[in-house]
C-alpha cells in the first residue's frame, strides 16, 4: 500500500512549532487524511540521506538519528475501524508496519480487522482506544543493536525511541494534528496485536487524531 509520495509538513517556524507543541486527547470526529499521515511518517521517520560504508554497501539514515546510525526502530500504525478507510486512499482498519526505507515507502498490513477493543484491553486509558484514529507505536529491534553492541546498550533503543518521539511531536504540530505519547499499556497484549517477534518490543504509542474543528 504505497505511501503518497512528496508529501511534506508546510513550512513552518521551528520556534513556533516548539512554542504551539502540546499533548491533546481532543481529536476531530474524521479519520486522519492519508496525506497527512504520510507526511507525519515521512518527515519524522524517513529517509534523510544515504551513506556509503567501508565495506562498500549503502545504507539508509532515517531523519530521527540512532546510535551508530542503525536501523534500531520499526513504526507501527494502528488504525481503527471498523472498515474505515482513511480519506484519499482506502487503508483499512488494522495493524500496518511502516516501510520507509524501501524505494516505494508503504504501508505492510499486519493484520485485519478493527483493533478497537483489542487496543483498549491493552492501554492503561482505554477511552484512547475510541479517541485517536491511528495509534504509531515505535518497537525496539534488539536483534539490529545487539547484533552490533553490547548488551548495555540497550539503554540506547531507548534514546532512539525519545527522538523519534520528539520528531513526531513537532512533524504533528506542524501539520495541526493533535497527538500525545502514550506509556501506559500492557507489554505482552500489545506486542500480540503487532505480532511482534521475542527479539522486538513496543518502547511508545503517539496517538494521533484528525483536527478539531471549532
Amino acid at each position: 500500500m504505497p505511501l503518497p509520495e512528496e508529501v511534506l509538513p508546510p513550512a513552518a517556524d521551528l520556534g513556533e512549532v516548539l512554542a504551539a507543541r502540546r499533548s491533546s486527547y481532543r481529536y476531530g470526529a474524521v479519520p486522519v487524511p492519508l496525506p497527512d499521515l504520510a507526511a507525519l511518517l515521512r518527515a519524522a521517520l524517513g529517509v534523510q540521506r544515504t551513506v556509503r560504508l567501508p565495506d562498500g554497501r549503502s545504507r539508509a539514515l532515517s531523519v530521527a538519528p540512532s546510535a551508530g546510525g542503525l536501523p534500531s526502530l520499526t513504526a507501527y500504525v494502528v488504525v481503527r475501524g471498523p472498515g474505515v478507510g482513511l480519506p484519499g486512499a482506502p487503508v483499512p482498519a488494522g495493524v500496518h508496519r511502516v516501510d520507509l526505507r524501501a524505494d516505494e515507502p508503504a504501508l505492510v498490513p499486519v493484520r485485519g480487522g478493527d483493533p478497537t477493543p483489542f487496543l483498549a484491553r491493552a492501554l492503561d486509558q482505554p477511552e484512547l482506544a475510541d479517541r485517536a484514529g491511528v495509534v504509531v507505536a515505535l518497537v525496539a529491534r534488539l536483534d539490529t543493536t545487539l547484533d552490533r553492541y553490547p548488551a548495555r546498550h540497550y539503554r540506547t533503543l531507548h534514546v532512539d525511541a525519545g527522538v523519534a518521539l520528539g520528531h513526531l511531536y513537532l512533524a504533528a504540530t506542524a501539520l495541526g494534528l493533535p497527538g500525545v505519547a502514550v506509556m501506559g499499556y500492557d507489554d505482552t497484549a500489545l506486542d500480540a496485536l503487532l505480532d511482534l517477534p521475542e527479539d522486538q518490543f513496543t518502547t511508545v504509542l503517539f496517538a494521533l487524531g484528525s483536527r478539531v474543528e471549532d
